[in-house]
């Protein structure tokens, strides 16, 4: 009698069974998500290693270890409006697959880490397709999209950044009325100098923000129009706020006789400014934000018509996921494969040393000392560091010396390859050196007109002209792009995996720098013409590619 009192008199506010199976359905559909995302990760563990150790070495990249769970979140969010789907698999979705395959075994063999890794998420997002069907991939597109901020890149925007933040701060500088002189990144005040080095490019904080900005548009708006827009913002903000920021922290160093903003205080007064204009943006953004349906692509099934409705009922129900998977787990799994077949077979035999060219009849082998500075290479097999003076100048301007340096890679892989971010011309271990001028220079080697970088690198009593590139199987190249397509066509067509970095330095006079710089340029390339066929006989014979 109680009971069924008591059942009067309480609603009964679970779920009835159908809802509760299909709420079980989407819960399902987004564990099978987590599934594929996890499995493929777990195939390619050296990629994802990668990915996820960049995140906790480099603070610019940080934000990535919140980019699964977000997903996850994402996903997890919209569970019922999964279950009004089938699985409906769509294998012509394997082609795009199958060329992301295809670009993370590229990028694997030349070892350019962020082609791999952007590779590795674009087959999380067509493994997605191909399993689960159209509909329900644009029902997910975007927390699939906002998987590739897990990808660490950005590095390209540093230099230009840089240079931003040089120019503004200057110009900010001589509009407070104080005296300034730049040169290059340097930036001197009466009151002390300071350089702009990559932490202060502004990078991590435009890649912050664009990250946050892009999360905060989705789940706040609708409007495709209004997401646009405020991303657009979310870009711009942190490009104009760092300047301000730079220009702070000098003019607080300025104020104080150097006493505050010099240290880790330096960083601090960054971060917290940044985190100000975030607040602001996050703030502003905030008020024309889109009521109900936060977050949802599409509406509320509940509040559909019954035509509308039906129209998803129709949907439901689950074909051909199992074999849908396994295709695609095979599909990827192929790439690896082929990867560990080529590492196995090609395999490169040594045939000696590296030797430095003697000299022939206008250069002649030195002991002289000469300047301190080299450009930084890590990990190279070979490494060789030779000064020349010349034998019998042509004219009054061969007089210099010339110091030549090579490192050459045997079988470059990941670490130990010549377009390496830690392979720099700027050799940061040096700080009493700077880079001043920095361009492209044709010249000719071997009768082939190829770029080379020139730098003109001031130091401690020595003005230096530097010339600087790649040398890829048997080509040349200062483009780091360029030089990671030569290594596909070398491995690929010749099964050659070597390469090596080449640079020659010789001093710029103390007249004219523009005058002294063509009299320099011309000593290098009349060392070039006659030394450098030696010295590629040389690598090549070491790899057995000796002609």
């Amino acid at each position: 009698m109680n009971d069924s009192v008591e059942d009067e008199q309480s609603p009964d506010i679970r779920p009835q069974p159908a809802e509760a199976r299909e709420m079980g359905k989407g819960a399902t559909f987004t564990l099978l998500c987590v599934f594929l995302l996890v499995f493929i990760l777990g195939i390619f563990y050296q990629t994802t290693f990668s990915m996820v150790s960049t995140w906790f070495r480099a603070e610019t990249y940080t934000h990535g270890i919140l980019i699964l769970p977000i997903v996850v979140w994402l996903m997890w969010r919209k569970r019922y409006v999964l279950s009004q789907y089938q699985t409906q698999p769509s294998y012509v979705a394997l082609i795009p697959l199958s060329m992301a395959g295809l670009l993370w075994m590229l990028g694997y063999l030349v070892d350019v880490l962020v082609v791999q890794q952007l590779a590795l998420v674009a087959m999380l997002v067509f493994g997605f397709l191909v399993v689960m069907g159209l509909n329900l991939f644009k029902a997910l597109l975007f927390p699939l999209l906002f998987l590739f901020f897990a990808v660490p890149m950005g590095e390209g925007l540093v230099p230009p950044m840089m240079e931003y933040t040089a120019t503004a701060t200057v110009a900010l500088i001589k509009l407070t009325g104080i005296p300034v002189y730049r040169d290059g990144m340097f930036i001197s005040l009466p009151s002390g100098d300071w350089s702009v080095v990559e932490a202060c490019s502004g990078v991590r904080y435009l890649i912050s923000s664009l990250t946050l900005g892009t999360l905060f548009a989705y789940i706040n708006y609708t409007s495709y129009k209004k997401r646009l827009a405020f991303i657009i913002v979310a870009i711009l903000v942190p490009i104009i706020a760092n300047g301000l920021r730079a220009y702070m922290v000098v003019m607080i160093g300025h104020l104080s006789d150097m006493e505050l903003a010099v240290g880790v205080d330096h960083l601090i007064y960054g971060w917290v400014f940044f985190g100000l204009v975030m607040l602001i943006l996050f703030s502003i953004g905030s008020r024309w934000r889109d009521p109900d349906e936060i977050g949802l692509l599409e509406p509320d099934l509940g509040e559909l018509g019954d035509e509308q409705n039906n129209q998803y009922s129709d949907q439901k129900g689950s074909s051909g996921f199992a074999p849908a998977l396994m295709v695609t787990l095979v599909s990827i799994s192929l790439w690896p494969a082929w990867v560990y077949a080529l590492n196995h077979f090609q395999h490169i035999d040594t045939y000696g040393e590296i030797t430095a060219p003697q000299g022939h009849q206008h250069w002649q082998q030195s002991t002289e000392k000469v300047w301190s500075w080299a450009p930084r290479v890590v990990n190279a097999d070979r490494e060789i560091t030779q000064v020349y003076s010349p034998r019998s100048p042509r004219d009054n301007s061969d007089t210099g010396l010339v110091r030549l340096h090579v490192a050459q890679y045997l079988e470059q892989k990941q670490g130990a390859e010549v377009v390496n971010s830690r392979n720099k011309l700027f050799n940061n271990q040096m700080s009493r050196w700077r880079v001043t001028q920095k361009t492209k220079q044709a010249i000719v080697i071997d009768e082939q007109t190829i770029d080379v970088t020139s730098a003109v690198i001031k130091g401690p009593g020595w003005n230096l002209l530097v010339w600087y590139w790649y040398r890829i199987g048997s080509h040349h190249t200062s483009d780091s792009y360029i030089a990671k397509f030569r290594e596909i066509e070398s491995r690929l067509i010749d099964g050659r995996r070597d390469a090596a970095i080449l640079s020659v330095a010789t001093p710029v006079g103390l007249g004219d720098l523009e005058e002294e710089t063509v009299v320099a340029e011309k000593r290098l390339q009349y060392f070039l013409d006659e030394l450098m066929p030696e010295l590629e006989q040389s690598i090549d014979q070491v790899v057995g590619k000796a002609e």
